[in-house]
């Protein structure tokens, strides 16, 4: 089940993205660069989440998480 969890929040990032994506080429298209700057980088980081963070092992400690591949 956790899996099948992960697998689409993965995706959904994905596609959230993709969203990004086409406001980067709506924002260069009005000439609003700043838009698209921001567009660009929203989606770039959305697609590494979507790739990195998923094989990462996380305890939640309140404020500060501790984050790992592996638990000892």
């Amino acid at each position: 089940m956790k899996n099948l969890f992960i697998k689409i929040l993965r995706w959904g990032l994905r596609l959230h993205s993709l969203f990004h994506i086409i406001e980067f080429s709506s924002a260069i298209m009005e000439s609003a660069y700043l838009t698209a700057l921001i567009a660009f980088t929203a989606a770039l980081i959305e697609i590494l989440a979507s790739i990195y963070l998923p094989r990462e092992h996380i305890h939640f400690k309140g404020v500060i998480s501790d984050v790992h591949e592996k638990c000892d």
